[in-house]
C-alpha cells in the first residue's frame, strides 16, 4: 500500500509539471484555481473522547491528506479535477501504535464559477478502507457541492451524495451517514483565522454528526503555512469501519487549510 502511494504521488507530480510546461505553451483563460495543491484541509491532531474515562484507548491521532490536480481549464469558466484524499485514524497511544483505520479518496470533479459569490462542483469519487471480507468498506457515489459567499467574512456550503455500498457489510450506511451536510465558515480577511460549523443529519434525521473547527495560521501572508487546529467532532462515521458507532472527540495539532475553496 506504501507503494502504491508512492506511485500516486509520484504521478500527481509529473502530470503536475507536464500541466504547468504546457500552459507556458499557449496562452489560456485564467483558472481562479492552482494546477497543483491543496483539495480539502489536510491536518494532523491529538485528542481523546469526551464521553470515556481518559486512557489509551480513549485517546488517539487523526490525520488527512488532501491533494488536487487541475487537468483542464475550459475557457476561463469551468475547471477539471483529479482529487485525491486520504484520513487515517491512529491509536498512536497503544502498545505498538497500530492504525485503526486509513481510507483512500479518490475523485474527479469539475468547478464552475456560476457568479462572483456563487460556485456549483460536481465530482465522482471512491472512497473505501482497503480490507477484505466482513472488515471491508467501499462506497462509490456521484455528489454535488454548492459554495456561497455572500459577505467578506462568510461562506456558507453544501453537499449531497448518492451512490453505491457495499450492503453486506454497509446495509444501513444512510442510517449514519445521509445524504448530505451543510456548513458555515467564519474567517478574517486576510483568512489568518478561520471556524466552521458542518451539521450532518442521518437520512431519518434521527441522528445529528457534528463537526466544529477553528484554525489559527502562524504567519500572515502564504498559502502554505500552517496553522494551529482543534476539532470537536460527534456523531458516528468517524471511521468507515465504526461508521455505526457514536464518538465525541476533541483533538488538537496542527493543519494547512484551503480557505480558497472551503469544501467539506
Amino acid at each position: 500500500m506504501r507503494r502504491l502511494f508512492a506511485i500516486i504521488l509520484a504521478s500527481i507530480f509529473a502530470l503536475s509539471a507536464s500541466a504547468e510546461s504546457a500552459d507556458s505553451l499557449v496562452v489560456k483563460p485564467k483558472s481562479r484555481y492552482p494546477v497543483f495543491g491543496m483539495w480539502r484541509n489536510s491536518y494532523f491532531a491529538t485528542g481523546a473522547s469526551l464521553d470515556k474515562p481518559l486512557s489509551q484507548y480513549s485517546a488517539d491521532a487523526k490525520f488527512q491528506l488532501s491533494l488536487g490536480l487541475r487537468l483542464w481549464n475550459i475557457k476561463g469558466k469551468a475547471d477539471i479535477f483529479f482529487t485525491y484524499s486520504q484520513h487515517s485514524v491512529w491509536d498512536i497511544y497503544q502498545e505498538s501504535c497500530p492504525f485503526r483505520e486509513t481510507a483512500y479518496n479518490p475523485g474527479v470533479w469539475a468547478a464552475w464559477q456560476v457568479t462572483e459569490q456563487t460556485r456549483l462542483l460536481f465530482g465522482i469519487e471512491h472512497e473505501s478502507n482497503g480490507q477484505k471480507d466482513e472488515l471491508s468498506r467501499s462506497f462509490n457515489y456521484a455528489t454535488v457541492a454548492v459554495l456561497y459567499e455572500p459577505f467578506s467574512h462568510w461562506r456558507f456550503g453544501g453537499r449531497i451524495w448518492y451512490g453505491y455500498y457495499d450492503h453486506d457489510t454497509m446495509f444501513d450506511y444512510y442510517d449514519y451517514r445521509g445524504v448530505f451536510h451543510i456548513w458555515a465558515t467564519y474567517h478574517t480577511l486576510n483568512d489568518r483565522f478561520s471556524a466552521t460549523a458542518l451539521v450532518n443529519p442521518s437520512n431519518i434525521f434521527r441522528n445529528y454528526n457534528i463537526q466544529l473547527e477553528a484554525a489559527w495560521k502562524m504567519a500572515k501572508r502564504g498559502d502554505w503555512i500552517p496553522s494551529l487546529y482543534v476539532q470537536f467532532s460527534s456523531g458516528y462515521g468517524d471511521t468507515m469501519l465504526d461508521y455505526d458507532r457514536y464518538h465525541c472527540k476533541i483533538r488538537i495539532g496542527i493543519s494547512l487549510m484551503n480557505n480558497k475553496l472551503g469544501l467539506y
